[in-house]
């Protein structure tokens, strides 16, 4: 059975850590999908790290690395690329905007032989006119520099080992990894998906 690791970047998220733990665990379970949960808390000044140390103590698949400040969620997300064991790998929030219960529908099209599935949401929830129109500007300037659609590409997304191993081995310290993911050119889809309002915590 393909082992699945799912990397959860975590800046101040203590309240979140218990609920989206339990979750994922058992949505995982349910599907028979075996898993390990790789926790990175980028400088959390709450009890971050101690949540996922408690969440570690009742369950080995569980794990959790601490940056010493905050380094930003793309310096999160490269740490876990780095510690994860699987043959796949989730990028996905802690806050569970990015929905659990859409994974065994990513994780089949993986199956299928699709080696990048990007999470596309369907809407931005509650955000601001100003934010959406900020971010509908910057995407759209990304995307003629990139010769991509970065309106397209997110960071919840699947990915196989294959380009996992590409991304660890590029030797740039300062990797925007959302354009890198379609760079490495392997075979890529989409699931849509419907963005979720947060639990609990802050964004880094």
């Amino acid at each position: 059975m393909k082992l699945l690791s799912i990397i959860i970047p975590s800046y101040n998220e203590e309240k979140n850590i218990p609920n989206t733990t339990r979750g994922l665990a058992e949505m995982l379970n349910k599907e028979n999908i075996e898993y390990e949960l790789i926790y990175i808390s980028d400088g959390s000044k709450d009890e971050t790290y101690e949540a996922i140390l408690e969440e570690n103590a009742k369950d080995p698949r569980v794990k959790g690395a601490q940056f010493s400040r905050n380094f930003g969620k793309e310096a999160s997300i490269f740490a876990g690329l780095e510690l994860a064991c699987g043959d796949g790998c989730i990028i996905m929030d802690c806050d569970l905007q990015h929905p659990p219960e859409v994974i065994p529908e990513m994780y089949a099209l993986w199956q299928e032989g699709y080696e990048i599935v990007e999470g596309i949401k369907n809407s931005r929830g509650k955000e601001s006119l100003f934010h959406k129109m900020f971010a509908n500007t910057f995407y759209g300037i990304m995307s003629k520099l990139m010769k991509m659609d970065m309106k397209s590409s997110s960071d919840f997304k699947l990915i196989d080992r294959k380009v996992v191993d590409v991304i660890n081995s590029l030797p740039e310290h300062n990797k925007f990894l959302r354009g890198l993911f379609s760079w490495t050119g392997f075979k890529q889809t989409a699931y849509e998906y419907e963005r979720k309002e947060r639990f609990a915590g802050t964004i880094s």
